[in-house]
């Protein structure tokens, strides 16, 4: 075996490849209009109606107390909506497709969406419990204050969800993957990119780094996830469950942590605790994937299906 053939296979063995027939199924539609601008300037656009409707909220939030509020994380949340949007009208004025093939072959999975909340709901226990030793949380309000608030809380956390997932691991992975075949760029661009949002340092300090690392590592792993189902539904479940955990049930103290049932016992000054905190909640993720892959290869090795659908 030569070097070249040795260096590909390691390359397939360590970077999902558009190789399979539920990826290139949901990568397809994008391969109409593939050009490289037309990939940027919906990705602007999208970027420009979600801003938009931050700047439209803003009267809202102020009248309200600030983003820093219940009303205003709603608000905040809210505005993905329009990123969401965004996505959509990109697919449909730049690249000709319908908005649903950001979603993947077959829309919408109920199966896989609530596959994805179930594995991190499981991840959650072990390291909800060292996170617990790590830093004790502290009731912010009491259950029934915080049960009263879910109704509009947890749709809200979804839009944002689903927002994200179908701009990154939608819109962008998909028009990426399209125009070019290293998993170099349709895999880890969007996941940099979305760890690179995540920057704070006027907020982290220290430990902004951490803050942007742990987003990008997710985003890879959802990246992943997407891959090998061949649409986004496991990943948006994934993706919602993990941040109702850290913003409606237990938050670190920050801007969007008014809605959380309790709030951890480590703040922006404590950067050594704090990145130490960000490292065991990136490993509920990471464990919550690898529940899911180990579930997916069982499924797969037993029926011969996809996996959770």
């Amino acid at each position: 075996m030569g070097i070249g053939e040795r260096r590909a296979n390691l390359k397939r063995r360590t970077l999902p490849m558009p190789s399979s027939e539920t990826f290139e199924a949901f990568v397809a539609p994008a391969r109409a209009r593939p050009a490289l601008w037309r990939t940027l300037a919906g990705t602007l656009l999208a970027a420009a109606l979600w801003l938009f409707a931050i700047g439209a909220t803003l009267p809202f939030a102020a009248s309200a107390g600030g983003f820093a509020t219940p009303v205003g994380i709603l608000l905040y949340l809210a505005s993905f909506a329009a990123l969401l949007g965004g996505a959509a009208l990109a697919a449909r004025l730049l690249q000709g497709r319908r908005a649903a093939t950001l979603i993947g072959p077959g829309g919408f999975r109920p199966g896989a969406f609530g596959a994805g909340i179930a594995v991190i709901a499981a991840a959650s226990i072990p390291t909800g419990i060292a996170l617990a030793l790590l830093a004790p949380p502290e009731r912010q309000t009491g259950l029934a204050a915080w049960a009263a608030w879910l109704p509009l809380a947890l749709p809200a956390v979804l839009v944002q969800s689903a927002a994200e997932e179908v701009a990154f691991r939608g819109f962008l992975m998909q028009s990426l993957a399209a125009r070019f075949r290293s998993p170099w760029v349709w895999w880890l661009l969007p996941a940099a990119l979305f760890g690179l949002l995540h920057w704070n340092p006027a907020g982290l300090g220290p430990s902004a780094p951490s803050g942007a690392f742990g987003p990008t590592v997710v985003g890879l792993a959802l990246a992943d996830v997407t891959v090998r189902t061949g649409n986004l539904s496991a990943a948006i479940g994934l993706h919602f469950a993990n941040n109702v955990m850290a913003m409606l049930v237990v938050a670190m103290p920050s801007p969007v942590s008014a809605l959380a049932l309790f709030l951890s016992g480590v703040d922006a000054g404590d950067s050594e605790r704090l990145r130490l905190l960000m490292l065991a909640d990136l490993a509920a993720t990471l464990l919550a994937w690898g529940i899911w892959r180990t579930i997916l290869a069982r499924r797969r090795l037993h029926s011969g299906g996809p996996g959770p659908n």
